[in-house]
């Protein structure tokens, strides 16, 4: 275990130009279509558009549809049994590993928590017959996009510091909610955002409509949580919620990720890295890795 008082080690390396919020990752659109339709829906197109090239090629119509479930089948297998990469362990941090809020300069106090953050909520749901085709979903979709590039492009000036998009898998089989967490430095940077000329456009034109677009559901929740009162513990996983977040450094153009190593030290607890232990609480159990 880490000596009292040790800084806290960073596990990833500074970057020299501000990385973009994993709210912009390449699934997001794939995702969301998927979701539109219930599975027995897509099962009923993908008969449909069988049937139909069966009654123009004949058996050769089969020949698509097999060969990509063999391939698929076969790639899978190589991936198993380690002879080809498995794409869905990129980017993984083996490990146990935290994330916290660097100091200004970049670098890491000994001190878990040593920053208030701002977790921010929004979402939206369609409850139309028509999913994404709706009336005025495309709409209320560009206004989250534009404002999302603008956080992005702005970050700087309203404190923010990242944003993941999730899916409400459970509330329905289709068209479910999507939510985006954001997280900011201070509650007045979000304001400000919320109060930009971009927001307030978004704002005025839901407020103009809301009548017309009742199977519309928009909200949002706003947390802000003082210093030594969060924590944050990962193992083994992709940078995920506040671990995908960036900060400048003051001064440079330099960003540096709040991962950092959460093995030993205080980090080691749930008590400790909300500053009320020194992480050798769980010794008690034996060897308790990921708590």
């Amino acid at each position: 275990m880490s000596k009292a008082g040790e800084l806290l080690k960073p596990l990833l390396a500074p970057s020299t130009s501000r990385p973009s919020a994993s709210w912009f990752g390449p699934g997001k659109n794939t995702t969301v279509l998927r979701d539109n339709f219930d599975i027995t829906t897509w099962l009923a197109m993908g008969a449909l558009a069988q049937g139909t090239a069966f009654l123009l090629l004949g058996r050769l119509s089969l020949l698509p549809a097999f060969t990509l479930i063999l391939f698929r089948l076969l790639t899978t297998y190589l991936q198993t049994i380690n002879i080809l990469t498995n794409p869905h362990m990129s980017n993984i941090i083996p490990g146990k590993f935290s994330a916290q809020i660097p100091q200004p300069d970049g670098t890491f106090s000994a001190q878990p928590a040593n920053s208030s953050i701002v977790v921010f909520h929004i979402g939206a749901r369609t409850n139309h017959p028509m999913g994404l085709l709706a009336p005025g979903y495309k709409d209320l979709g560009g206004y989250f996009q534009s404002m999302a590039k603008q956080l992005d492009e702005r970050a700087e000036e309203f404190g923010f510091l990242g944003m993941t998009s999730w899916l409400d898998a459970a509330s329905r089989s289709s068209s479910n909610g999507n939510l985006s967490v954001g997280y900011f430095r201070t509650l007045e940077g979000l304001q400000a955002f919320a109060h930009s000329e971009l927001h307030r456009k978004a704002w005025d034109w839901w407020n103009r409509t809301v009548k017309q677009h009742g199977h519309l559901s928009i909200y949002h929740e706003t947390f802000e949580v003082p210093k030594g009162a969060w924590e944050t513990i990962y193992a083994n996983s992709h940078r995920e919620g506040l671990a995908s977040a960036t900060f400048k450094v003051e001064g440079e153009e330099k960003w540096v990720s709040g991962v950092v190593d959460a093995s030993k030290g205080v980090l080691r607890s749930a008590a400790g890295r909300i500053t009320r232990g020194s992480g050798g609480e769980n010794e008690k159990y034996g060897e308790v890795e990921y708590v």
